[in-house]
């Protein structure tokens, strides 16, 4: 079987740089080391980078991985398993903790992590996938961590749905030699590697983008993820952030649409109902986008330009139909997610030194019609309610790449190519 060599090189023109803009994104400019917003909204739609702060040494990456941690929401630090390797050389057993199953990117990453186990069963790295899933409960999450833990998995890859609630079995997974690794849900604990997109960043790139192209001036709606959830709450952040920096734009109010079409328009619709103002705007999380579009369109309404952050393929359809040049997007795909934090996992088993406790891409934003048509496939539809890839040319931490998040990167087989 070849192998697929990390390396210590940039990006390239990859979309792990935050600062790279793809074709046909005239609509947002994301500029490093821009001003603090003036008083006249002359910096609406722009972004400063800031660094994330913590005992991490990020100077370590290359500039295009570096820039992804700009304004991250959290501060980074050495990992606590730089020095660590299990006891076992394999195969591996992997944990897999899901907190909530009732949208696409949800079930996209854990088909794709069976995929994964599956490939490196063929190549002796692995043996057995444990998944279980607690539906937003988290007693029970963590009950069935610890039942993990208890069981001997190696490796226990999980998407909390707190960032401190699993503080402490987290903690008891580190003393049982069980490395950590989160997915899309960074946790506090500094016994967890967070494999992360940069929630804030993406929401002010989207937020931004919209803004800018309403010319500074309008009235918007912020549809959230899960209430609680990080992802969701970083990106809430970044909305807000990017929309103070205009002060023509008039946030109406948010609702909470649960990464869900169905439940997005059912709360649109609650919403628009005591608010009968124009909406020129509207930002969400993903998989929402066509619950927003059909609540406009069922009270009367004209679309609003639409922010989305991790559209589905039946929302990129729908955009391309009705809004081909009033929408601005960016991807975090849960194929190459997943394939990132099992990479993680399996190198911090082998000993090859995860450098910090989070590994953090940023996505490139996406706007305009000739961005559109190079995304959307013949085949996809409005009913198509899988995850979107990500956009052509802009791949979310590729395996060329994950190398230099460690201190001893060494070749791994390669995953199959995702879709």
């Amino acid at each position: 079987m070849s192998l697929t060599t990390w390396s210590r090189r940039g990006a390239g023109a990859l979309g792990v740089s935050v600062f790279l803009l793809l074709s046909g994104c005239a609509a947002a400019e994301v500029e490093p080391g821009g001003q603090a917003a003036g008083a006249d909204g002359s910096n609406c739609g722009q972004m400063s980078f800031t660094a994330p702060g913590g005992s991490a040494d990020l100077s370590q990456l290359p500039d295009k991985l570096r820039e992804g941690y700009s304004g991250y929401f959290a501060p980074v630090n050495t990992s606590e398993y730089q020095n660590f390797r299990s006891s076992s050389d394999g195969p591996f057993t992997i944990g897999y903790s899901d907190s909530f199953s009732g949208n696409s990117w949800r079930a996209g990453a854990l088909a794709r992590l069976q995929q994964d186990v599956a490939t490196y069963k063929q190549a002796g790295l692995t043996d057995n996938l444990v998944a279980m899933n607690s539906n937003l409960d988290n007693t029970l999450q963590i009950q069935q961590i610890s039942a993990m833990i208890n069981e001997g998995v190696d490796a226990i890859i999980a998407i909390p749905n707190s960032p401190t609630a699993f503080n402490d079995v987290i903690e008891q997974a580190h003393r049982a030699g069980i490395p950590f690794i989160t997915l899309a849900s960074h946790v506090t604990s500094p016994y967890a590697i967070n494999v992360d997109s940069n929630y804030v960043l993406t929401g002010e790139m989207v937020a931004g983008g919209v803004a800018k192209a309403l010319g500074g001036q309008g009235n918007a709606i912020i549809v959230d993820g899960i209430n609680g959830a990080p992802a969701s709450a970083a990106l809430h952040a970044g909305y807000e952030a990017a929309f103070a920096k205009c002060p023509g734009i008039n946030v109406l109010g948010s609702v909470e649409g649960q990464w869900s079409e169905a439940t997005t328009k059912t709360a649109m619709l609650q919403f628009l109902s005591t608010h009968p103002t124009q909406v020129d705007g509207v930002v969400n999380g993903g998989g929402e986008t066509l619950g927003v579009m059909q609540a406009m369109e069922q009270v009367g309404r004209p679309l609003p330009f639409i922010g989305d952050s991790n559209p589905d393929k039946g929302s990129l359809v729908a955009l391309q139909k009705s809004l081909a040049d009033r929408y601005a997007a960016a991807s975090f795909p849960p194929d190459q997610a997943i394939d990132a934090a099992f990479t993680v996992a399996i190198a911090t088993l082998q000993g090859q030194g995860p450098r910090f406790d989070a590994v953090v891409g940023g996505p490139p934003l996406v706007t305009g019609a000739d961005a559109l048509g190079s995304w959307v496939q013949p085949d996809w539809s409005e009913s198509s309610s899988d995850q979107a890839p990500a956009s052509p040319g802009a791949e979310f931490l590729p395996a060329a790449d994950l190398g230099a998040f460690f201190t001893s990167p060494q070749p791994l087989p390669p995953l199959q190519a995702a879709p």
